[in-house]
């Protein structure tokens, strides 16, 4: 049983309001399988949990328009069999890609296939293309303001525990400095940091209020960068880290802190990356939303082309479990376990499912049921899935009764139980055959960028230049690229034994390259303090030196023609003090592999 990570019970709840209290609206109303097709918009509610609440209301506002048109869709080409598997692998690969590509938080790309998948499978064949897309988002609109109200209560409270988050991220990275940890826990401080910053500012306006609450979490957060930053420089100069800044940590991390210094509320150390300019990066070849979207896409259409041969009943149900096996670009031993939780949760399941349609529910009893199994699964997903997937079995069969009789309550649940089981194999069959052959290339072009972004920042940084916009994005860039580094090298190891073999050898320059990067930030975050005082430029040539950045480029440019050409550097050259020992631990890192071969 994982940690849930905080109170489980308000998302759990308004979950089940969401698919209860439509379906309880269309009993009323006298036409339950108008109810059920709302409740797909109700799915609305799982989504954006930990966005801030003014860029959640846009947010879910998309998805819930989303899942309207996923449906009429769907709808739509349901009365044109030949149109029915493009269409959902359309969707389905669009869908995934997208959602990798914006960092839509799970169900992600699921929930919209398994919807325009299963749009005329709900018993509305009474309803228009157009009545089905206006009941689906009725049904999304009133999650959404299921989702808000939680700004009466917490206005900031997705800032606060983001924040709260990075502070106790960065706590244990103090903690474990002077430890073998230490390389593990700066990665997970960095990346908690990176994701606090993207809530209390990427997903901001771009003025806040000079003395709001959002501009106190912001000072919090950017001296948690700092006290990071001047972690790093005392783990690298052998110092202690003084006992007042994990103090300070601490505070921040319980709430109790008050900023110690004020700064302009407007100002952004690290630049904004734009939706655009994520999805120009995902839409590369090689780059894991790219290569999810295409796993997604193909085993759709392989999913929809078995359930059409076999003819098997609720054949959508195949199509949902291959792509649950792909959407989150999982590694293959993840992926296995994913897969045993979700068969082997589907045939308990089938036992509790049986139960139910054997009890038979009517009215607002039926309607209570499917919020009672959605609180259930909430509950349960983050601390083991597989025990969820009990409960996720059930309402798909209650939800998929229709509020009828099943006559034959065997058979339906035997053929959830082998959608499920060829679901779950079609998915497995496509990573594997489509798991990235290039995939210790994907790791080689991830250092080299890694490598041009350090360039980059330095020759900001040595004239001085911690704060306009060009470094803010340079900065920036060069974190992404850090943390976009070793999720290749996972996404590499966990692909194959020969992909694993093969990436192996490249550890010791990703957390050498690692090493550098998250050096050169902490001088950043440095210079940017001088700035205020005006010591900036004087303390870039005390790091520097009058040539530095041309030294270090040059050294740089030495790793990088070394390791396109598959031989070790020569003997790195006289760089700046501060990043002599970070240089030479990657120069002795590159061993003659080749390979970009």
């Amino acid at each position: 049983m994982n940690k849930p990570g905080g109170r489980r019970w308000p998302f759990a709840l308004r979950a089940a309001l969401a698919m209860g209290v439509p379906a309880a609206i269309g009993w009323l109303a006298g036409d339950l399988p108008a109810g059920l097709m709302a409740t797909i918009g109700g799915f609305t509610a799982v989504y954006g949990n930990d966005r801030p609440f003014l860029n959640r209301a846009f947010h879910l506002g998309a998805i819930a328009i989303a899942f309207a048109l996923a449906v009429m869709i769907g709808v739509a080409a349901g009365g044109t069999a030949w149109l029915i598997i493009p269409v959902i692998t359309l969707i389905a690969g669009a869908a995934a890609f997208l959602c990798s590509a914006l960092k839509v938080s799970p169900p992600g790309a699921y929930l919209f296939t398994l919807a325009v998948a299963a749009g005329t499978a709900m018993g509305a064949e009474h309803l228009a293309w157009w009545h089905v897309g206006t009941l689906v988002f009725a049904g999304g609109a009133f999650a959404w303001s299921l989702h808000m109200v939680g700004v009466i209560f917490a206005p900031r409270g997705p800032e606060i525990l983001a924040l709260k988050a990075a502070a106790r991220a960065v706590g244990d990275f103090l903690s474990a400095a002077q430890t073998a940890r230490a390389d593990a826990a700066r990665h997970q401080a960095a990346v908690a940091l990176h994701m606090a910053w993207t809530v209390l500012v990427g997903q901001q306006p771009v003025r806040p209020r000079p003395d709001g609450t959002l501009s106190r979490l912001r000072m919090e957060g950017r001296e948690l960068h700092m006290i990071f930053a001047e972690a790093i420089n005392a783990v690298a100069a052998g110092e202690p880290i003084p006992e007042t800044k994990i103090e300070r940590v601490a505070a921040i991390a319980a709430q109790g802190a008050t900023p110690q210094d004020r700064t302009d509320p407007h100002h952004v150390p690290l630049g904004r990356v734009s939706g655009w300019q994520a999805l120009k990066e995902s839409a590369r070849p090689g780059a894991q939303p790219f290569e999810i979207g295409l796993r997604v896409a193909v085993a759709s259409a392989v999913s929809g082309f078995v359930g059409w041969m076999t003819n098997i009943e609720h054949s959508y149900w195949i199509t949902a479990a291959a792509v649950l096996m792909l959407y989150q670009g999982l590694d293959r031993a993840t992926m296995l376990q994913r897969a045993v939780q979700r068969v082997g949760g589907t045939l308990i399941g089938t036992a509790l499912a049986g139960a139910v349609l054997y009890l038979h529910p009517e009215g607002l009893w039926f309607a209570a049921t499917i919020a009672m199994l959605q609180f259930i699964i909430e509950m349960l997903v983050l601390r083991n899935y597989g025990l969820a997937v009990v409960f996720i079995t059930a309402i798909a069969l209650t939800i998929a009764s229709g509020g009828h009789p099943v006559a034959d309550i065997s058979h339906q649940v035997w053929i959830r139980a082998l959608d499920t089981i060829l679901g779950c194999a079609i998915g497995i069959v496509v990573f594997v055959l489509l798991a990235k052959r290039g995939a210790t290339r994907a790791i080689s072009q991830e250092l080299l960028r890694t490598w041009g972004a350090i360039d980059l920042v330095s020759q900001y940084l040595a004239s001085g230049d911690a704060d306009t916009v060009g470094v803010r994005n340079a900065r920036r860039n060069l974190q992404h690229h850090t943390i976009l580094l070793l999720q290749s090298f996972d996404t590499a190891v966990g692909s194959s034994a020969k992909s694993r073999t093969a990436a192996e050898p490249l550890w010791p320059a990703v957390v050498a390259t690692q090493r550098l990067a998250y050096r050169l930030l902490a001088a950043a975050w440095q210079i940017e303090a001088a700035s205020a005082t005006g010591g900036n430029t004087a303390l870039a040539e005390e790091l520097f030196g009058k040539d530095g950045s041309t030294r270090l480029h040059a050294s740089l440019a030495a790793i990088v023609r070394a390791f396109h050409q598959g031989v070790s550097p020569p003997p790195a050259p006289d760089v700046p003090p501060f990043l002599d020992a970070e240089i030479r631990l990657l120069g002795n890192s590159i061993v003659a592999e080749g390979h970009l071969d």
